[in-house]
């Protein structure tokens, strides 16, 4: 499966739960947007020059990032999930992918902005740092994480394209692994 994500720290958070939660059980792929930028329009246009060189997307491709500017982007997200809904999946987080690492250690963040989302995952995890690799005891929380979000928005995994205000599609895509991960071992 393929991976387009926004920055280090998405990346560090996919790896980490490929290597922990999956035991190097998928071959995780990052297709990388060149340049600076790394928003929501640049990582699909992206994806859409990928796929039309003919590169091979697996099972599915993934753009896991955050709401921070991208909101403009939200009706191109939408033509994009709709262009093949089995092969495009996203995985967004308002207002950050830190807010979503909240959940693995509390049930509700506080946080209202990435700034403090960063701060109160410090609370957490005194170590923390953007991009850096996470520790297994973050992945081992995992299931809590879901559990949190899907309470906090009432088990819908994505009602929208566009996620809630602070709230994270990240249990669709653990779930997305998880039948993924199953579906796998039977065929074994």
């Amino acid at each position: 499966m393929v991976f387009c994500v926004e920055g280090a720290s998405e990346e560090a958070y996919l790896r980490a739960i490929l290597n922990y939660r999956y035991d190097d059980a998928f071959a995780f792929v990052f297709w990388r947007s060149r340049g600076s930028k790394s928003s929501l329009r640049n990582l699909i246009e992206h994806v859409r020059l990928r796929l039309r060189d003919g590169e091979d997307p697996g099972d599915g491709v993934w753009i896991v990032c955050d709401t921070d500017q991208n909101s403009i982007h939200s009706a191109l997200l939408e033509e994009w999930l709709d262009d093949d809904e089995e092969l495009h999946h996203a995985a967004l987080t308002d207002p950050c992918l830190e807010f979503w690492l909240i959940l693995h250690y509390a049930q509700a963040p506080v946080s209202a902005g990435a700034r403090q989302a960063e701060k109160e995952l410090r609370g957490h995890m005194p170590g923390y740092r953007k991009g850096r690799p996470l520790p297994a005891d973050l992945i081992s929380r995992v299931d809590d994480a879901v559990r949190h979000e899907r309470r906090r928005t009432g088990g819908a995994d994505r009602a929208r394209v566009w996620p809630r205000e602070r709230s994270s599609q990240m249990p669709a895509l653990i779930i997305w692994l998880d039948r993924l991960r199953a579906s796998s071992r039977l065929v074994r």
